[in-house]
This record gives structure tokens, C-alpha cells and sequence, in this order.
């Protein structure tokens, strides 16, 4: 069964002090990541720069990690309804991520293990759907109260418009 692509907002932009490396558009030197749905898949396209490189052409592994990371954390927002924070995080680069093969192909699925933790894989293809790097996240989840009241979530509402 297809599902329907939906875009995911960031209810966090405008929020005094924001300026988060992964996902603030205004944040001029920030990875810029907008996310969508599709089912239970959380996705994502990035263009790499070049001053994301480490080596001459190739994204540097900590950047790979982040997008990871940040993807889990958005699937956690979006997907499951609550904040959280990363526990652990396991990541495999399988292929250079080369800048010229970008853009990069980002994409999120997750369960919850229990009411605490939940486990959410992360995929990074490149242009070409070549899979250069996975990672599995393990995140520590709060009841959305708790999440609400220490960790400013907004609600899973805030991340869809009015008609989804």
C-alpha cells in the first residue's frame, strides 16, 4: 500500500534561543533538514557543501552521524509523540558519501522496545540509491507530559497542519 507523502513542520522555529545545527533554516552555517511522512517513514533530502567535507569530496563522517541522529530524533517527534534523547548510537559507513553524489537520501523507521526506549533506524543513500551509511539510535523516551514540560515539545499536532 502507497501512502501519501506529508510534509512535517518545525514548530520550533520563531522559539527564542533556537538555533539548532540540524534542523534551524536559519541557522547560516546548520544541515537545514526538512523532514516528510510517508506511512511510518520519516525522510529526508540533503545537498552536502563543501565545507561539510573531511576528506577532499566526502562528507565527513561526524556530519553523516548527525544527519542520522537528527533524523531519529525528528522520528521520535513526529512518529511516536514525544521527545526524547539518544541513549546510544551504532553507525555503519558502507560507502563514501561523496559530495558529487549528493543530493543524499535520508529516511527513519522505528518501534518502541518499551515505554522508555525506542529503537529507530536510519539509512543515508546517495543520489544513485547506493547505501552508504546506516546507524541505529536508541532513544530514551519521556511521557509527553514530561516531554511537554522539560523538553518544550510542542505536541505531535504542532508537527502537521490543521487537516492532517
Amino acid at each position: 500500500m502507497e501512502h501519501q507523502q506529508r510534509r512535517i513542520r518545525n514548530p520550533f522555529v520563531g522559539v527564542e534561543g533556537y538555533r539548532c545545527f540540524g534542523c534551524d533554516p536559519g541557522n547560516p552555517v546548520g544541515l537545514k533538514l526538512q523532514f516528510t511522512l510517508a506511512g511510518s517513514e520519516l525522510a529526508a533530502h540533503w545537498t552536502p557543501r563543501a565545507d561539510l567535507e573531511g576528506y577532499p569530496g566526502v562528507i565527513h563522517g561526524g556530519i553523516q552521524a548527525t544527519l542520522a541522529d537528527e533524523a531519529a530524533a525528528w522520528y521520535v517527534y513526529a512518529v511516536l509523540a514525544t521527545g526524547g534523547v539518544t541513549r546510544e548510537m551504532h553507525i555503519r559507513y558502507l560507502a563514501p558519501a561523496r559530495s558529487e553524489d549528493g543530493p543524499f537520501a535520508i529516511r527513519a523507521r522505528g518501534t518502541l522496545r518499551d515505554t522508555r526506549t525506542a529503537d529507530v533506524h536510519v539509512t543515508i543513500e546517495n543520489s544513485g540509491g547506493q547505501l552508504c551509511t546506516e546507524a541505529r539510535c536508541e532513544y530514551v523516551v519521556f511521557p509527553e507530559a514530561v516531554a511537554r514540560k522539560r523538553f518544550a515539545y510542542p505536541g505531535r499536532d504542532a508537527f502537521f497542519g490543521a487537516a492532517e
